[in-house]
């Protein structure tokens, strides 16, 4: 066991016969309480079962490569994220509540507007001539207002709402029915949204007691991470998962860092409804064990008393910096991250001084661009940090490669067939079927399109694979010799070809180390799980590449650098100028906590004193209110 501070070793060691509330704040090490409290209970008993919760994949890993050591922990820690615990439900019993076998998640947004399009045309909405605009303006409104139903769809599930509860909220339009259709379509092509997952796990549990009672019955403990940033269906499938059964429930999070109210998420599940629906005993830990008295001070004055200083924290640094441009900002980015890789070696930084402990955070990427620019003028390799779902394939090989093994394993998703299609610039069948495939590639091959003899043959082999044990690594081998032999057996290829032809290979190259990842995972074998997975962001890289690290306050909850700059720290920017009321400003507060927070041992924080606009025109800013707080 790792060695605790004597107010973590009371949360580990508590008893197994009630509740535990643990409000910890940044860098008071609740990673280490949550993983250490796992550990006793798999030590501590002979055969009970454990889930730990976490928010992200990455979490989940990071816990489970603590964990190694401990024996058992692989039979009886079930360590994942909350939607996929409620996948694997989905996948075992989706069937008891309507659920095709073979399930198929939506996980793009663009995905979901075209199932809500096409079920209202089937309802006799003309929404095609509805968008036929030809007013920018006007169309950007239309498309607005669709968009306005979908964030409606996303409240009914992450609240759990009623038909009732939807009549009063939104009591002039009929939204109930337009989102009964919605579903409807949706189940209809063999689908589910990513909402979806929740929703329907809560609804297996909550009406078929047997099943909830079998994993019961293996898993007598529940730890959950980052609870502050729980929603509605979240925290009712974490309390359905119990009922009366389960009493030893860990709960840890901090309500300072609750930022994700655009998903539904409330600190009220944590310090609220838990302590209502559990009655647990309740810890806090406010030590700071991460940063520099420097850097906890400047916290507290975001946050006052959230964190406490440690006897042996270092003296650390915090630099507040205005800028005239943007610009200038950027290139005082670029010096000061130049000084500090010349300057080698600090008492206060363990080791070299390198790009790799180094962080820009900004509260959006549109932040980044002038320092992008000076970075690469200053050959400063650097690398966005993304979040784990996955990205659409750019190339046309990679979009063929991506929407046919969606159809392969989801023979009535039209809406991957469409998009298809349009990529093959071939007409839709009449009907999607199983042999959607194996038509499109006999049609695709009697075309005079480009490299419409590769575009066949990878059609056809992914009508061919085995779902349940594809042959990944022969297939993978296959189209890289094809792809290559394009560039080789065509002599003096013009760049954008051969540039395309690197770009295919590149994202055939994802393709792989994705499939490569799934099964070192162990996360199964069939294409089913495969896409799941990928689906739910499991098989993101977890390495940054080499260089320094730009990341926004989300991507970058749960991290921490030794040197953090925070830039572009203007009212409008950070705060949001969308942020008007007292919940949504002080959700930015705590978003100024977070940044600041991931600073181990020095923080730079900036802001220009004028803006380009994207109409050409510059803008004077004011300083963050949360930089004059600091100062």
């Amino acid at each position: 066991m790792l060695r605790l501070s004597p107010s973590q070793a009371k949360v580990v060691n508590s008893s197994f016969d009630h509740a535990i509330q643990v409000l910890a704040s940044a860098g008071s090490g609740k990673t280490r309480v949550l993983t250490e409290r796992v550990r006793h209970i798999l030590e501590s008993t002979k055969k009970d079962g454990v889930i730990a919760l976490t928010f992200t994949n990455r979490a989940a890993e990071e816990m489970r490569v603590r964990l190694a050591d401990c024996d058992q922990v692989d039979d009886r820690a079930w360590i994942s994220t909350i939607h996929s615990v409620a996948q694997r439900i989905l996948e075992k019993y989706g069937h008891t509540v309507g659920l095709p076998t073979e399930l198929h998640i939506y996980d793009r947004d663009k995905d979901r507007m075209e199932v809500f399009m096409q079920s209202l045309r089937d309802d006799g909405v003309d929404i095609d001539e509805y968008l036929n605009v030809h007013d920018s303006k006007e169309l950007k409104n239309r498309e607005k207002n669709l968009q306005s139903y979908m964030d409606i769809f996303s409240k009914i599930k992450r609240e759990l709402l009623t038909e009732l509860e939807v009549a009063e909220l939104f009591p002039d339009n009929n939204i109930w029915k337009i989102y009964r259709d919605y579903q409807g379509s949706l189940i209809n092509s063999g689908g589910i949204d990513y909402d979806d997952i929740l929703v329907y796990a809560h609804r297996i549990l909550l009406t078929h007691e047997w099943i909830a009672n079998i994993y019961r019955s293996q898993y007598k403990h529940i730890c959950v991470d980052e609870a502050q940033d729980l929603n509605k269906a979240q925290y009712e499938l974490m309390k359905v998962l119990c009922g009366d059964a389960i009493k030893s429930v860990l709960m840890v999070g901090d309500p300072n860092q609750m930022i994700y109210g655009f998903n539904g998420s409330s600190k009220d599940y944590l310090c609220t409804d838990f302590v209502d629906d559990f009655s647990p005993q309740q810890f806090e830990l406010k030590e700071n064990y991460r940063s520099t008295k420097a850097v906890i001070r400047a916290a507290n004055k975001l946050k006052p008393d959230s964190q406490t200083e440690i006897e042996y924290a270092l003296a650390g640094g915090v630099n507040v910096s205005e800028f005239d441009t943007e610009e200038a900002e950027a290139d005082s980015v670029s010096s000061t991250i130049k000084y500090l890789l010349d300057l080698k070696t600090h008492d206060e930084i363990e080791g070299e001084i390198s790009l790799d402990k180094m962080v820009v955070i900004a509260r959006n990427r549109f932040v980044f661009n002038k320092l992008e620019n000076s970075l690469k003028e200053n050959a400063i390799p650097y690398s966005l940090r993304k979040g784990e779902r996955q990205l659409e394939p750019s190339t046309k090989f990679g979009k063929v490669l991506d929407y046919a093994v969606r159809i392969k394993l989801n023979p009535k998703d039209w809406v991957d067939g469409k998009k298809l299609c349009q990529v093959l610039s071939i007409s839709e069948p009449e009907s999607w079927t199983s042999s959607t495939l194996s038509n499109l590639a006999t049609q695709v091959a009697s075309t005079k399109n480009e490299n419409a003899e590769l575009i066949a043959k990878l059609l056809s082999a992914i009508d061919s694979l085995d779902i349940e044990s594809p042959k990944m690594p022969k297939f993978v081998k296959e189209f890289s010799g094809h792809l290559t032999s394009l560039v080789e057996n065509q002599g003096n290829v013009p760049d954008d070809r051969s540039e395309d032809v690197k770009l295919s290979l590149e994202e055939l190259n994802e393709f792989n180390s994705a499939w490569t990842r799934f099964k070192r995972k162990g996360l199964g074998d069939s294409l089913v799980a495969f896409r799941n997975a990928l689906a739910l962001g499991q098989l993101a890289e977890n390495s940054l590449d080499d260089g320094l690290t730009l990341s926004t306050v989300h991507t970058m909850k749960g991290l921490e650098k030794d040197i953090v700059f925070l830039i572009g720290m203007c009212e409008g920017v950070f705060p949001d100028y969308r942020a008007k009321t007292a919940k949504e400003l002080n959700e930015e507060r705590n978003n100024a906590f977070v940044a600041v927070t991931r600073a181990k041992r020095w923080l730079y924080v900036s802001y220009p004193k004028q803006r380009m606009m994207p109409w050409g025109d510059r803008k004077f800013q004011r300083k963050s209110r949360f930089v004059a707080e600091i100062e």
